[in-house]
Formats: structure tokens, C-alpha cells, sequence
């Protein structure tokens, strides 16, 4: 059952993805903030819950953290997009990508942890 609802979350999160165009959501470096982090947070914890569960929960942390880094770089001036429309849309889809990929990584985590360690 659990694989089935993985299935039909994916299906419709690949739908949006093919309708809008799956090149908008494609980002090298969001994608490794979010792997670098959920697994650094599974090592960090080193706690009694299984690894692909700790490791969903820093996925979805690091993705906040990763648009949080987004936004002020964006804000900041580094990429002098602050004030350009045209610059600011795409810049603002990357930093949002990290909460994107961090919020998938845990909703497939999720189908692989153990039943009897997740919280009601």
C-alpha cells in the first residue's frame, strides 16, 4: 500500500512537472544541498531511528535552509537581480527549488521507513 501512495504522489508532482516543463526544475546545486544535508543530518543524529528517516527530516531542514541561502543572496545584491523583474523570476524559482527537492526526498523517505518508527 505504502508503495502504491508513493506512486500516485509522484505521478501527480510528475504531472505538474510535464505540464509546466521539467527544465525549470532542475538545479545541480539545490540538488546537492539538499543530498549533502539530509545525509549530514543522519550522521549528526546518530540517533536509534533508522537512517533513511533521519535523513528525510535533514532533507526537508537543509531545504529550507538552501532557500534561505537563496533568498539572501538574492536580496543581497550577489547576483544583481534585486530590482530586475526578468532576473528575479528565474533567481527566485532556484532558491525555491531546495524546499521542492527537500519535501520529494522526505516524501520518498517516507515510503521506506520502517512502520513502528514513524510518529503518529
Amino acid at each position: 500500500m505504502r508503495i502504491i501512495g508513493l506512486i500516485i504522489c509522484l505521478a501527480l508532482v510528475g504531472g505538474a512537472l510535464v505540464i509546466i516543463g521539467p527544465a525549470l526544475y532542475f538545479d545541480l546545486n539545490s540538488f546537492l544541498i539538499v543530498l549533502g544535508g539530509g545525509v549530514g543530518y543522519a550522521l549528526l543524529k546518530g540517533s536509534k531511528e533508522p537512517f533513511i528517516k533521519l535523513f528525510g527530516d535533514g532533507a526537508v531542514y537543509f531545504g529550507w535552509i538552501g532557500s534561505l541561502i537563496g533568498l539572501i543572496a538574492i536580496t543581497g545584491g550577489r547576483f544583481d537581480t534585486w530590482g530586475d523583474v526578468e532576473k528575479m523570476g528565474p533567481a527566485l524559482a532556484v532558491a525555491m527549488l531546495t524546499l521542492f527537492y527537500g519535501y520529494m526526498a522526505r516524501l520518498i523517505a517516507l515510503s521506506f521507513t520502517p512502520l513502528d518508527t514513524l510518529e503518529d
